[in-house]
């Protein structure tokens, strides 16, 4: 794979740099301003004092050389100076240990904030992103950077900040010598920033390149070790072809990588050379100036320490500038995210629902396809579900179904046409009050490791935690009786990833799924595929309670069992997005269609 590196869109570059270091500072600035400033202020002392010392320490040579020519010494001088000298040693030992102390806050503290940051982010983004491979792309970056990445960048900024101050002084210091050092200096520094520049821009190309390579290893990687998944592949002796796998994206990575750094190596190499070459000739310089007597002997010592100071600082400042480069790379995906603007806008007037039953719910006309994608889920689409009335949608996979429930929680907007909650827009409606009427259950559902009680108060969560409440819930479920027999019944962790915890069947879960949809008490329940892990005796107990205590709710069932779907008010057959049957089942086996043919064949395999 080749990057060719476009000198043209170096001044975007830096640009793009200089914008994301803004941000993250301002970011910074936001979580705690004064551990910023105490940095910042610590990392300028720390600047300081080798000048200051280097300055002591020439005085403390004139004085040497003084009294080596036979001149009275001055003892008072000398002793100011080896005070002036102790002090400056302490102020540099208390310096160090405030960074230390500043540092450790900051790497605590920052991560905190920014995860926060991130996930509250990422967790309140519309479900189109999490279904566009693009944005995925960039959330895989995301991933991969935002836990040190921006830690890297504030520590980037901040000894660029210290290069700086090392610099200036030196400039100072150096200009009442000779200019010409400092401009022969920078001529010499300038190719080797830009060289770094180059290789720091390869190496995101190589990175930014290989986010759909990355999906994969992590997805790979997950496969190997998950317990769902585990399983099966030892029976299909999957194991090696996926460990294959992963060694090859891992070498071709080391060989891009690899490729990279030869090409440079001789690159580095020399400006290294020329670095060494030209410390000799100031040096050489300096020692010119005091044999011609225009500098002491202690000027020697001083703008050696001087001039190296200079130059770890230009040094310092360009490597600081490259890794600030390339960490804003980076650390520009994590803003990608922040900036992420929702695709569905709530108005600035919503209307706030206040319902003592279930409401009418109408689709009027709706056409719809997933954003990216040419295909017409719906065209034209009308439904109505009265208050109160149960209702179930048969089909193929692919038909609509699921697509049809969300929309009606409004995770995508329509093309066209209405969705009318009692006469009401959705788009119009807060959706926060519209989902506490609303409770879903979706075939994949979440298993929420954590204990059995808080499993389902999951369902009901802005309110307190009832005990009652929640065995009700479960009694409901039919997951009240497996609840018992655990060790710690309800105070029971869940899963194996947590000390103590214990594995449930997959219909264990779903009856768990179901209790924290029955504890949210919703006055529409929508059951997408909620007992394909049941067996049919346990089913048929779990939807007689479902039609006991939803009497005056509305129900929407989604399912492949026609078992379950023969007791709704009216069973509705959808294919490629339209309605072609309509009405009970006692009238659509006597229409003796689509709905009759599925029916029997299912039946048949009962028989």
């Amino acid at each position: 794979m080749k990057f060719k590196f476009d000198y043209s869109k170096k001044i975007g570059r830096l640009k793009q740099t200089l914008i994301t270091s803004a941000r993250l500072i301002s970011l910074l600035w936001s979580i705690d301003k004064w551990l910023i400033t105490a940095n910042a202020i610590a990392v300028s002392i720390s600047a300081l004092v080798p000048f200051a010392f280097a300055f002591v320490f020439k005085l403390l040579i004139d004085q040497a050389v003084f009294i080596a020519r036979g001149n009275p010494p001055n003892f008072n001088m000398v002793t100011t100076l080896f005070l002036v000298a102790f002090a400056i040693y302490l102020i540099q030992s208390l310096i160090f240990s405030a960074q230390d102390y500043f540092g450790r806050l900051l790497y605590t503290k920052v991560p905190i904030a920014l995860f926060q940051k991130v996930l509250s982010k990422i967790s309140s983004l519309d479900m189109e992103y999490f279904e566009n491979s693009e944005f995925k792309n960039t959330l895989e970056k995301v991933r991969d950077s935002y836990e040190y990445r921006p830690l890297n960048m504030m520590d980037n900024l901040l000894f660029t900040f210290q290069s700086i101050v090392q610099i200036i002084t030196s400039i100072i210091v150096l200009a009442s010598l000779s200019p010409f050092l400092i401009l022969v200096v920078f001529i010499l520094a300038v190719p080797e920033l830009i060289s770094k520049i180059k290789q720091s821009e390869l190496s995101w190309g190589i990175w930014d390149a290989q986010a759909e390579i990355r999906k994969r290893f992590w997805y790979v990687s997950t496969l190997l070790q998950e317990r769902d998944s585990i399983k099966e592949m030892r029976l299909f002796e999957l194991p090696g072809r996926f460990l294959t796998e992963l060694k090859n994206i891992q070498e071709n990575i080391y060989k891009e990588n690899k490729t990279l750094a030869t090409k440079y190596l001789g690159i580095n190499a020399l400006f290294n050379l020329l670095s060494g070459v030209t410390f000799i000739a100031v040096l050489f310089f300096i020692i010119w100036q005091a044999l011609y007597k225009k500098i002491t002997v202690g000027d020697i010592s001083y703008y050696t320490t001087v001039i190296t100071n200079l130059q770890n600082g230009i040094g310092g400042f360009f490597r600081n500038i490259v890794k600030l480069f390339s960490e804003s790379l980076y650390v520009s995906s994590i803003f990608e995210v922040l900036d992420a603007q929702p695709k569905i806008i709530q108005p600035e007037k919503p209307v706030h629902l206040k319902l003592n039953k279930a409401p009418r719910i109408e689709f009027k006309n709706i056409n719809f396809k997933y954003p990216g994608s040419k295909h017409q889920v719906f065209k034209d689409f009308s439904l109505t579900i009265n208050p109160g009335e149960k209702i179930a949608l048969v089909g193929e996979n692919g038909a609509g179904k699921t697509t049809l429930v969300k929309l009606l929680a409004r995770f995508y907007d329509l093309d066209s046409g209405e969705i009318l909650i009692e006469g009401i827009n959705l788009k119009d409606l807060d959706l926060t009050s519209w989902y506490k009427y609303l409770g879903i259950l979706f075939q994949d559902f979440v298993r929420y490791e954590y204990k059995v009680k808080e499993n389902i108060h999951f369902g009901k969560i802005w309110e307190q935690e009832v005990a009652d409440e929640i065995v009700a819930a479960a009694k409901q479920s039919g997951a009240d009786p497996m609840i018992q027999k655990l060790e710690k019944g309800y105070e029971q962790m869940l899963g194996r990833t947590f000390e103590g915890g214990v594995e449930l069947s997959a219909g264990q879960w779903q009856r768990i799924a179901l209790a924290r949809g029955f504890l949210k008490d919703a006055q529409v329940l929508i059951l997408d595929e909620p007992t394909s892990s049941i067996d049919a005796k346990a089913e048929a107990e779990i939807f007689g309670k479902v039609e006991k205590l939803s009497k005056d709710k509305s129900v929407i069932i989604i399912s492949h069992r026609f078992s379950t779907v023969r007791n709704a008010d009216k069973i509705f057959v959808i294919d490629n997005g339209q309605i072609i049957e309509s009405g009970s089942h006692q009238e659509l086996m006597k229409i003796n269609a689509q709905y009759a043919n599925l029916f029997n064949l299912q039946a048949k395999g009962y028989q």
